[in-house]
């Protein structure tokens, strides 16, 4: 099973999510914008809950589904 992991960032749109902290149900996930370019900015900190899809996990983050 594909899991989150502590210090990975998930996401290839506009929008990055970069792990913080997980306990077994939930993630704490701060949304980096424009990662890896010199305008890049970490917005505020995020605790959501995990789901399980079968063989990965997933997350909600508004409207954006963000799978391991």
């Amino acid at each position: 099973m594909k899991t989150f992991e502590v210090g990975k960032r998930y996401g290839d749109n506009a929008v990055v999510f970069e792990i913080i902290k997980r306990t077994t149900k939930t993630i704490t996930y701060a949304p980096i914008h424009h990662a890896g370019r010199f305008n890049e900015s970490r917005k505020e900190e995020k605790t959501v809950k995990i789901h399980d899809w079968g063989e990965r996990e997933v997350f909600y983050a508004g409207d954006e589904t963000v799978e391991a």
